[in-house]
Order: structure tokens, then C-alpha cells, then sequence
């Protein structure tokens, strides 16, 4: 009768050990994963509406009369906005830890394009990463069940 009640009982440790791993660990990391891949897409998205912008502006001083600047608005704080005449020729792009680099309009779009390349393998690698410790997760409930007797 001991013999079968320890047997349980060692049963009942090793279910709550993997449910305990579950929920720490392989959850924890899968909350990891998601929270850096919606950074990366964020980072994605922004570089989408550089290239956005990049183009709309080439096409809108492409259509002015040579010589006529391109007029726009420009919110200086508090939706307070002011008139500008924008120079379309260069760009200033955020390359990193609050540094700007002066572009041309291709040179702005090759840096995009490799960026955004780049961000793309990245969330490949989190998206895989995360579907390994889904997997992790799948296997250690069939171990649970698997010890139940389920």
C-alpha cells in the first residue's frame, strides 16, 4: 500500500514540477518573445512610413515648377502649426541612439530597404524561437497527461 501512495505521491511532485515549468519558464519566455517581436513590427511600421513619406514628397516636388519650393505644415508642439518650405533634395534619418544621418532620396530608400530587411530576418528568428517554446509547451502538457494516465 505505501509502495502505490509513494508512487502517486512522486507522480503528483513530477505534474506539479512541469506545470510549474510551464507556467515560470516556457510562458515567461514566450511573453518575451511576443513583447520583442511587437517592437521589431513597430520598427518595421515606422520604417514603412519613412519610405511612405520619402516617396509622396519626391512625388509632390517632382509635380512643382522648377524653382517653386514645396510648402508645407509643421507642428511645432501642442498642434500649433507653422509654414515651411521643405527641401526635398536630402533627408535627415535616425540611424540610431538619437544620431541623424543626411540622405539623398535613393540613399534614404536603400537604407530602408536594408533595415527593414534586416528587422524582417530578425522577427523570423523570434517568430521561430517562439513556436519552438510552443512546442515545449505541447510536450510538457502530453507529459503531464501522459503521467495522469490520461
Amino acid at each position: 500500500m505505501s509502495s502505490s501512495s509513494s508512487r502517486s505521491q512522486s507522480g503528483e511532485q513530477r505534474v506539479a514540477k512541469f506545470e510549474t515549468f510551464i507556467n515560470d519558464v516556457l510562458k515567461d519566455s514566450l511573453r518575451q518573445i511576443s513583447a520583442a517581436l511587437d517592437v521589431i513590427n513597430d520598427q518595421i511600421s515606422e520604417l514603412e512610413d519613412v519610405r511612405n513619406t520619402v516617396d509622396t514628397m519626391s512625388r509632390l516636388a517632382g509635380e512643382l515648377p522648377a524653382g517653386k519650393p514645396l510648402k508645407t505644415r509643421v507642428n511645432v508642439g501642442c498642434d500649433f502649426f507653422m509654414q515651411a518650405n521643405a527641401d526635398v533634395r536630402t533627408f535627415l534619418v535616425c540611424v540610431g541612439l538619437g544620431y541623424y544621418v543626411e540622405y539623398t532620396r535613393d540613399e534614404t530608400l536603400a537604407h530602408v530597404r536594408v533595415r527593414t530587411k534586416l528587422l524582417k530576418e530578425r522577427a523570423d528568428d523570434l517568430r521561430d524561437k517562439g513556436a519552438r517554446v510552443r512546442a515545449q509547451i505541447t510536450l510538457a502538457l502530453h507529459c503531464i497527461q501522459a503521467e495522469q494516465g490520461l
